[in-house]
């Protein structure tokens, strides 16, 4: 199974229940904690207004978004059915939705900002290059910035824009 099947993250989600951080990073508890807060602080200090979390899995960037933008601010969507259920359980004021991230639902230039935590690595590792640009161009279609923060780069981030 490919990263990019519901099927693989339903079968991820299923082997990590009792530990969702599981589901996403095989981590320590300690490594996990150290880059979500690295992750947060760049978070809270950058984005800013309509922000679009892109490959959101359960949601919890949901909560790194500060409420000053408001809960309307934030959307979150995954390729995952399972991951968006467990999102919409998780933070219910917040919106979730299913869809890829090379076809997304929404206008051109309709969030400030995506977010992608851990996607661009991964989709280049196991689908290649070629998709992780399709992926790219599109997130630059619906947003004005994209900022990348991968597991690997605690406290490094990237921003794309055109």
């Amino acid at each position: 199974m490919k990263i990019n099947s519901p099927e693989f993250w339903k079968q991820r989600i299923d082997e990590s229940i009792n530990d969702l951080r599981l589901a996403v990073y095989h981590t320590s508890p300690e490594d996990w904690n150290e880059t979500n807060k690295a992750h947060q602080k760049i978070i809270k200090e950058i984005v800013s207004g309509r922000v679009l979390d892109a490959g959101c899995a359960y949601g919890r960037v949901s909560e790194w978004v500060d409420d000053q933008t408001g809960y309307t601010d934030y959307t979150g969507v995954d390729i995952s059915p399972d991951f968006i259920d467990l999102a919409k359980r998780l933070y219910p004021e917040r919106k979730f939705l299913v869809g890829d991230l090379k076809d997304l639902p929404f206008g051109d230039k309709e969030f400030d900002w995506a977010v992608c935590v851990s996607i661009k690595a991964m989709v280049i590792r196991e689908l290649g290059k070629k998709e992780w640009l399709k992926i790219k161009k599109e997130l630059l279609r619906v947003a004005k910035k994209v900022l990348i923060l991968e597991y690997s780069y605690k406290d490094k981030h990237e921003i794309i824009t055109d």
